[in-house]
């Protein structure tokens, strides 16, 4: 019998995780796994129930959105110990959880993360004091990340996202920043910029699945110029669209350690969640610093 710690957000997506625990429960149960269960109520809270209580289990078992499951990992992450994570995605986005191939139909999600094979993840450091599952990022869209209300996530899903990120449009600014990267060093300016480990970020950007690795101890890098006229702008978009990234307008590339200087405070986020307003970033990554449950190779 498996000793297993069941964390449930019951709030994130359309309220999935809430209308689905019995379902849940019941699986559990019928699959020799001795069940404790805890639901969050408030950020952060997920962090603090796994630093209390998961050295008593032998497996996690995290239901909720992106942000629940990098609560997950950091609490594992700052004890300094890998117990295994199997994910059942009930968020808006679940951007990692497709990266993974992991579905979202609950008895199927259910199956992966107790039956499952383990997968070695790579653990973004960010400045120190935090950490994230899959992408750290500043500038255009990322404020609708984190503004986007809950009621109009769980009433329109990624629609929400859509309907912020356009109206942030008009906040879009250029942020001028230095970077040091692995031994290179790249000064401009940025209308976005994200540090990342998955093949889809917000449903907008993706990257070629094969370029992808989840545990090489490496991010993806990418950086999207500021625009100086309409050609500019199309070239962008066009870049985007096809995955063909041209130095003149967006860059991308792999790296384990970067620091970010700004001219002016910038604000980021952490898989989607506000991390905060500064002028120095610095990103670590921390290779197979977790284990996730996922089917077969991916």
């Amino acid at each position: 019998m498996q000793n297993v710690l069941l964390i449930i957000n019951p709030v994130s997506g359309r309220k999935t995780a809430r209308m689905k625990l019995y379902e849940i429960v019941d699986f559990m149960s019928r699959n020799d796994c001795k069940t404790t269960i805890f639901t969050t109520s408030r950020k952060g809270e997920a962090t603090e129930i796994v630093k209390t209580h998961a050295t008593e289990y032998g497996r996690i078992v995290c239901c909720g959105g992106d942000g629940t499951l990098n609560e997950v990992f950091t609490g594992i992450t700052e004890l300094g110990i890998q117990i295994p994570v199997g994910y059942v995605p009930t968020g808006t986005t679940n951007d990692l959880a497709n990266a993974l191939g992991l579905t979202s139909e609950t008895p199927k999600a259910l199956n992966t993360a107790i039956y499952g094979e383990k997968k070695s993840l790579d653990i973004g450091e960010f400045n120190d004091t935090q950490f994230f599952s899959y992408v750290a990022s500043f500038g255009a869209f990322t404020k609708a990340s984190y503004a986007t209300p809950q009621w109009m996530k769980n009433v329109m899903g990624h629609t929400s996202y859509l309907v912020y990120g356009i109206a942030d449009l008009k906040d879009i600014r250029s942020h001028k920043t230095k970077i040091i990267t692995d031994g290179l060093e790249i000064s401009g300016e940025f209308v976005f910029g994200s540090v990342s480990n998955s093949t889809v970020l917000g449903g907008v950007f993706k990257f070629p699945e094969e370029t992808i690795d989840f545990s090489d101890g490496k991010f993806e890098v990418l950086l999207v110029k500021t625009p100086r006229t309409p050609r500019d702008m199309q070239s962008i978009l066009n870049a985007i669209l096809n995955q063909e990234y041209n130095e003149d307008t967006v860059l991308f590339f792999k790296a384990s350690f970067l620091t970010f200087t700004f001219e002016e405070s910038t604000p980021w986020t952490i898989d989607g969640e506000f991390a905060g307003t500064m002028e120095k970033v610095t990103i670590k990554n921390l290779h197979g610093r977790a284990e996730v449950f996922v089917d077969g190779e991916v």
